[in-house]
């Protein structure tokens, strides 16, 4: 279990420290920075509470995903709280017609969901007899199922 928390906490720390990095050195337009809400605050915590739980999971895949994910979170978190315009994103990919703009907290999070789903999928299949065999939503169907007598 302590190898999984660490590795949780060692990505996202280079990751959170990445992203913040890059913010304080890259200059961002004013129009580059996206407020965050008390409900934006309160989900990401939400999610960071989730990403430590993951360090359950027997599967250091998971734990490293959910380290990613974290990483991401708590740099776009920090910065949020940092900064009195929002979010900064210093990194614009410029288009004929458009701009992206994005930080490095957004891309480890997007990375991170995308880690943790294929991750937490293959620990499921790995572990499948460790799962319950029957769920609230079997215990439904078969309640709703017309009986045989």
């Amino acid at each position: 279990m302590r190898q999984r928390i660490a590795l949780v906490v060692l990505p996202a720390s280079i990751l959170a420290v990445a992203d913040l990095s890059v913010k304080l050195v890259y200059p961002t337009d004013e129009r580059h920075f996206h407020p965050r809400s008390g409900t934006w605050v309160a989900l990401s915590l939400l999610l960071l509470v989730g990403a430590v739980a993951l360090a359950r999971v027997p599967s250091r895949s998971v734990a490293l995903a959910a380290g990613v994910l974290f990483g991401g979170v708590a740099g776009n978190l920090v910065s949020a709280r940092w900064s009195e315009h929002g979010v900064p994103n210093p990194l614009v990919l410029t288009g004929e017609n458009a701009e992206l703009a994005f930080n490095v907290a957004d891309v480890a999070t997007l990375l991170g969901i995308l880690l943790l789903m294929t991750t937490t999928i293959a620990a499921a299949i790995r572990h499948r007899d460790a799962l319950p065999q029957e769920t609230v939503f079997t215990r439904a169907a078969r309640r709703l199922r017309p009986s045989s007598d």
